[in-house]
C-alpha cells in the first residue's frame, strides 16, 4: 500500500512539473522563443486550428502533392507534440507541417519574434552570401563585423547548423529547392537570433571566421537593442519602388522592386516615363531587374508586360477561387461588397464581374475558376521591339513569377541571374494572415491559384536562368552588383 501511494505521489509530482515547465500561451513581449516551453494541448490546439483553417481556405492544398499528403503531415506533426516543445521548436513543425503544400505564400514569417518584440531585445544582425558552398559576411549592423571574411561558427552553432535551421524557417513553390537555399542563407542569421537573444542582459558573441589572408580568427561581438537597430534602418538610403539608368552603352535599366506601390497610377507614369524615355533615346536594350520583387498586384505587372509584348499576346491566367471567410471577396468593407454586388447586377450576366458574382454567391467551400483574358494596353500605345533581358533572383516571387512566365512563354529574350520562387505554371497567391491562438505564431495561407491557360498539368520544375549570375567574394568585397558587373562584361 505504501508502494503504491510514494507511485501515485511520484506520479502527480511529475505530472505537476511538466505542467509547470509549459505555458498555453506564449506571450512574445515578456518570453523568448527558445526557452518558453509550449504544453502538448496547447500545441495540438494550434496545429488542429491551422488545418481546419487549410481545409476551409486554401484553393488546393494538393496541387504540388498527392491527395493524403496534408493529412498525413498533419498526423506526423501531431505525433511530435507528446511532450512540451519550445516555441522556437513548434514553428519547425508548423513549418514542416506546411512545407508539404509546395506553396511560397503559405508559411510562417520567421522574423515575427523578431520585428514583434519589446525594443530592448539585444540582437545581433548580420547576412551571409553563400559561394560554392562556403558563407562569407557580406553586412552587418555591427562594424567589427569583418565584411568578406568566410564565416565558420558563431558561438556554439556551425555555420551548417545554422544553414539547415534557415531552410528549415525557409519557403518553397513546388520545386524551386534552389531558390529555398539561397533564402535559407538569409535567414541563417535570423535563426542565430531567435536561438540566441536576450530579454535585456547585454551579450557578447563569438564569431569564428577566416580572414582576407586565409588564417582562421576569432572576434568578439557584442549584441544591440533592437530598437537602435531598426532606428539605424531608418536612417538608411531607402530605394525607390521603381529605378530607372541609362547607362554609357544607351541601355535602359528598369527596377522594380515591388509591384504593390502606394499608387497604382503613379506606378502606370513611372513605367510610362521609362518608355517614353527609351523611345526617345532609341534604346536597343532594356534590362527589367525584378530580383528582390516579393510581387504584388497583378494589373501593375501586366502593365509592365504590356510594353514589351511584341505579339500582342493576350494574358489569360485561369483564378481558382475557393469560397471561404478570408477570400477576396469576403475580405472586402460592407460598402465596397454592396458597390460590387450592384455593379455586377447592373451588367449581370455579361462581363467579367458577372462571373465574379457567380462565385461569390456560391456556399462557403465551394471552389471556382474564372478566366481572366485580356491584351494589357498601356498609356502611350507603344510596343519596345529591341532585345529584353529579365533579371531575376530567389527573391522574385508571386507577380514576379508570373511575369517572369509569360516573358519565357512569349521568347521575348534571356533571363540572367538565379532560379527564382516558381515554374511556368504559375503561383499561388492572395495569402491571409491567421495568428495560432496559443503560441501567437501568424500563419499565412493561400486564397487563390493562378495558373496561365496554356498550361495543361502540374509544373513543380522552376523558371531557371538562361544565363546565371552569381556574386563573388570580389563583389562582397567591392559592394559591386553581379549583374552591373556582367554587363560590363557582356558589352566589351
Amino acid at each position: 500500500m505504501r508502494l503504491l501511494t510514494s507511485f501515485i505521489f511520484l506520479l502527480t509530482f511529475t505530472q505537476n512539473a511538466l505542467a509547470q515547465d509549459c505555458v498555453d500561451i506564449f506571450d512574445a513581449k515578456k518570453q523568448l522563443v527558445v526557452t518558453t516551453m509550449l504544453c502538448p494541448s496547447a500545441m495540438i490546439e494550434d496545429l488542429t486550428q491551422l488545418h481546419k483553417h487549410i481545409l476551409e481556405t486554401h484553393p488546393d492544398p494538393t496541387y504540388y502533392g498527392e491527395l493524403n499528403d496534408l493529412s498525413n503531415a498533419f498526423q506526423n506533426a501531431k505525433a511530435s507534440m507528446s511532450q512540451p516543445l519550445s516555441v522556437f521548436d513548434f514553428m519547425l513543425v508548423i513549418n514542416k507541417y506546411l512545407s508539404v503544400l509546395k506553396d511560397s505564400h503559405s508559411g510562417i514569417n520567421p522574423k515575427q519574434f523578431l520585428n514583434s518584440v519589446n525594443p530592448n531585445r539585444q540582437v545581433l544582425p548580420f547576412f551571409v552570401e553563400q559561394i560554392d558552398g562556403h558563407f562569407f559576411i557580406s553586412s552587418a549592423h555591427d562594424s567589427n563585423f569583418l565584411i568578406g571574411a568566410e564565416l565558420l561558427q558563431i558561438d556554439g552553432f556551425k555555420v551548417a547548423q545554422l544553414f539547415d535551421l534557415g531552410k528549415a524557417l525557409s519557403l518553397n513553390e513546388g520545386d524551386a529547392t534552389a531558390a529555398r537555399d539561397e533564402i535559407a542563407s538569409e535567414y541563417m542569421s535570423v535563426a542565430y537570433n531567435l536561438r540566441s537573444m536576450s530579454l535585456k542582459t547585454p551579450r557578447m558573441a563569438t564569431v569564428t571566421c577566416v580572414d582576407l589572408k586565409g588564417d582562421t580568427i576569432q572576434q568578439t561581438i557584442p549584441f544591440t537593442a533592437s530598437w537602435k537597430y531598426f532606428l539605424s534602418t531608418l536612417f538608411e538610403d531607402k530605394e525607390d519602388n521603381v529605378n530607372v539608368i541609362f547607362d554609357e552603352q544607351n541601355n535602359g535599366i528598369l527596377t522594380i522592386n515591388s509591384f504593390e506601390p502606394l499608387s497604382l497610377s503613379h506606378f502606370k507614369k513611372q513605367i510610362d516615363a521609362f518608355f517614353s524615355e527609351v523611345k526617345q533615346r532609341n534604346c536597343q536594350n532594356v534590362y527589367i531587374d525584378l530580383r528582390n520583387n516579393l510581387g504584388g498586384l497583378l494589373r501593375a505587372e501586366e502593365y509592365l508586360y504590356s510594353y514589351i509584348n511584341t505579339n500582342k499576346t493576350p494574358i489569360q491566367t485561369n483564378y481558382l477561387y475557393k469560397r471561404s471567410d478570408y477570400d477576396r471577396f469576403a475580405l472586402l468593407t460592407p460598402i465596397q461588397q454592396m458597390q460590387f454586388v450592384n455593379r455586377a447586377k447592373n451588367v449581370y450576366p455579361n462581363g467579367l464581374i458577372s462571373k465574379e458574382y457567380d462565385f461569390y454567391k456560391l456556399p462557403k467551400g465551394a471552389t471556382h475558376t474564372i478566366l481572366y483574358d485580356y491584351i494589357p494596353q498601356n498609356n502611350l500605345d507603344y510596343v519596345f521591339k529591341g532585345d529584353c533581358k529579365l533579371i531575376l533572383n530567389e527573391n522574385s516571387m508571386s507577380a514576379s513569377v508570373l511575369f517572369a512566365g509569360w516573358f519565357r512563354h512569349i521568347q521575348r529574350g534571356e533571363i540572367l541571374g538565379a532560379t527564382c520562387m516558381g515554374g511556368m505554371g504559375g503561383t499561388f497567391g492572395n495569402p491571409a494572415v491567421i495568428t495560432l491562438a496559443h503560441s501567437q505564431i501568424d500563419v499565412m495561407v493561400s486564397t487563390l491559384k493562378f495558373t496561365p491557360l496554356h498550361v495543361q498539368e502540374r509544373v513543380l520544375a522552376p523558371i531557371e536562368p538562361d544565363v546565371p549570375l552569381k556574386a563573388t567574394r570580389e563583389d562582397i568585397l567591392e559592394r559591386r552588383d553581379p549583374f552591373l558587373r556582367y554587363l560590363k562584361g557582356y558589352q566589351k
